[in-house]
């Protein structure tokens, strides 16, 4: 394995994000990052430019000591270390940073008044196009219950 540290270059982390990236070869890296597979875990960018790194030598140093024993869905016990949790915490926050990015992008933000305007688009008193607010739960089920479809998306807040 080859520890790279990246570092994004979009305007939003000014130049001052560092993180560590790992692969299994240069090739590996490279086709990642010809694909934009490689975001930045801050804002999302696939602006990444690798900087000058050691190699990394695997020991049984490195490995876990200790594992935290929590139940999956049936009940079965199972480790998971909380590494791993932080882990998928972070990948976690940046898919939902990178579909905020996206929904940002492609859709008009309507505020306070997204159910009024997804019904007035469902009804064909304006034109259709993607749009994202701010709904109460109540506003929310109405809106199901009329079969306006929506999707509610977790709003993380961007990290600085």
């Amino acid at each position: 394995m080859i520890k790279y540290t990246l570092k994004c270059k979009s305007t939003y982390c000014s130049n001052q994000n560092n993180f560590d990236g790992w692969f299994r070869n240069m090739e590996s890296f490279e086709k990642q990052k010809s694909k934009d597979l490689i975001l930045c875990p801050l804002c999302g960018s696939d602006d990444i430019i690798k900087s000058l790194s050691t190699p990394a030598l695997s020991s049984s140093k490195n490995k876990l000591s200790a594992a935290q024993v929590e139940k999956d869905d049936r009940g079965d016990k199972k480790n998971t270390s909380s590494v791993e949790v932080n882990d998928k915490m972070n990948k976690a926050s940046i898919i939902l940073r990178a579909i905020k990015k996206e929904i940002q992008k492609n859709s008009e933000y309507v505020g306070n008044n997204f159910a009024k305007e997804a019904r007035s688009i469902k009804e064909g008193e304006t034109k259709e196009r993607s749009i994202y607010g701010h709904g109460t739960n109540k506003e929310i089920e109405e809106l199901k219950d009329e079969g306006i479809n929506i999707l509610n998306i977790p709003w993380v807040p961007d990290d600085h």
